[in-house]
Parts: C-alpha cells; structure tokens; sequence
C-alpha cells in the first residue's frame, strides 16, 4: 500500500542477498495501471526477494516527483516522457531505468476522444472549431493525440485546448464547457456514459506501438553510485511484468489495493501492455514530437538516458 509520508533513502547491510547491501528505495507514481509492473512486485515480495526496501508513495504531479528525485527523497519516480524530457532540457541529469506500460494494438481502445451528446463529432474535419479538454498540457496524452492530429492534416491551431485534471473529466464534459475530451480508461468510461456520448476515436491505434506511458527515472548520480540497486529494480520489475502477463485477474486485485479502483471498474478495460526495457526508439519519438511543438530547445543523447 501506499505510505503517507516520504521516507528518505538509506543503507543498511543484510545477510539475505549476499551480492546486494539491502537498499531502500522510495519510489513516487500515481495510482494508474500503467506501473502494474510495479505493484506487483511489492505485493508479492519480489523486490524484498532481490534484496531492496522498497516503498510505494503517491504522486501528486510529474513535477513534483521531478522534484523528489532531485531532493533525494525519492530515488526511482514514475514520469511522464515528455516530462522527463522537458527536465533534462532544463538542465536536470536524469536517465531512465525502466518502463511498463506502452502503447500497443491490444490496448488501443484503453485511449480515446470522448464526445458529449449534442455534439457532432464523427471524422477529423470535425475538430474544427472545438474545445477539447486534455489532462495535461503538453504532457504525453496531449503530445499523442497532437501527433494524431498531424497525421490526418488537421492543424492544432484549428482547435481550442483546455486543461482539465483527470478527477474533473466527467464532469467538465457533462456541463457542456468543453466539446469532448482526451482520456484513458477508466476516465473515458465514466466521461462518456454520465454525458451520455461517445468515443469518436481510439485515435492510438493509429499511432506507433512501443511508446512508454511513464517512464521510471532517477538522478544519473544515483543510479550510478547504486548500480547493483538499479540491476535489482529491473530484475524484479521483469518478474512483475511476467506476472502481470501470466495472472490478469491477481493483478486486477492487486491494482485495485493501490489504485484504489474497484474490480469491478479495472475489468472493463485491458490491462497495459508491460514492456519493462525503455527503447531508444521510443523515447526519440517524444523527442521529436517535443520539438514539433517547440516544446525541447536543446540537444538530448537519448541513447544516454537509459540505463542498461
């Protein structure tokens, strides 16, 4: 379960796993399917196995955890891509350890533009015109759905965006302020049944598989000074995501303990596609389309970033 309060990382020496001195680590996310992976290890012991102290604290925001690793209080943090590439733009020696969910055909309905009724929305063209609420400005959601934008010649300039915090979703779409919204399951759900609309697009099944959701990063000075802790990370998250695989409805269980969703809620979408080895690939692509929108101004090794 998730703690209420940050613990600070320290080193002590353990007998179990003789190649590793037990390590804590402090590890910030936000309550989303996207890190299963992780979750599930440290419910069933598989980061005390491989000899690390492992706590699961809730994020408030990208920022904010940006922020923790760079305090120290956090020493692996769940961030956006197109965060962690804005952060390292500004100067912040960060690189990736791992990922889970990524983009994928089997996932793809899990993404969607949901439509309020009364609203027209059927074909690209019909964007025109319209307000459209994202969960973040510029973050991965609005980043892809602008890339989709790009590839059915529909300028973004043609549409009004406006932020809306995932919580306030339905909401927002049910009073009539915005025209549709761009959201991932279980937020599309309930956006589109309390507003009685539509999903007009799973607009990511026309986008590249393999891009990660959420990207696990830290400081390159931790991960350097901690490389055995690092190995330990990736080695537990590779049997969470075999697990994850294997066992749909124990995850399902599980990530309703640390998400917080009822089972009920996580059975009506499919769980993310758990790749935990980040892609130079895929962290390029968000570069790229960073720069598209002027969002990234220097130069970035993303081949740097990851750590093997």
């Amino acid at each position: 379960m998730f703690k209420p309060a940050i613990l600070i990382a320290s080193f002590v020496t353990a007998g179990a796993v003789p190649s590793l001195a037990e390590t804590s680590i402090t590890f910030g996310s936000p309550p989303i399917a996207e890190v299963a992976a992780v979750f599930v290890a440290k419910e069933l012991g598989i980061f005390d196995k491989n000899g690390l102290k492992f706590e699961a604290l809730p994020s408030t925001s990208n920022q904010a955890m940006v922020a923790a690793l760079v305090s120290g209080s956090h020493q692996i943090a769940a961030i956006s891509p197109t965060v962690l590439l804005q952060a390292i733009d500004s100067g912040m020696d960060l690189v990736v350890v791992g990922t889970c969910g990524v983009t994928s055909a089997r996932t793809a309905k899990n993404m969607g533009l949901a439509v309020r009724a009364g609203v027209e929305i059927s074909k690209p063209e019909d964007l025109k015109g319209k307000k459209i609420g994202a969960p973040g400005t510029n973050g991965t959601i609005d980043v892809l759905f602008k890339q989709w934008l790009k590839l059915k010649d529909i300028p973004e300039t043609k549409l009004t965006f406006i932020e809306v915090p995932i919580p306030n979703t339905a909401d927002v779409l049910k009073g009539g302020t915005i025209d549709a919204i761009i959201a991932g399951q279980p937020s599309l759900g309930r956006a589109v049944s309390q507003s009685n609309g539509k999903v007009a697009f799973h607009y990511m099944s026309e986008l590249p598989e393999n891009l990660p959701y959420t990207t696990f990063a830290t400081t390159r000075e931790w991960a350097k000074a901690n490389s055995d802790a690092v190995e330990a990370f990736q080695a537990s998250l590779a049997e969470g995501a075999a697990f994850v695989k294997a066992n749909p409805d124990k995850t399902r269980e599980i990530l309703s303990k640390y998400t917080r969703l009822p089972i009920e809620v996580l059975s009506t979408f499919e769980l993310p596609e758990c790749k935990t080895v980040p892609t130079k690939e895929g962290l390029d692509f968000f570069d790229k389309a960073m720069r598209d929108e002027g969002l990234l101004t220097g130069s970035i090794d993303t081949t740097g970033l990851i750590v093997p």
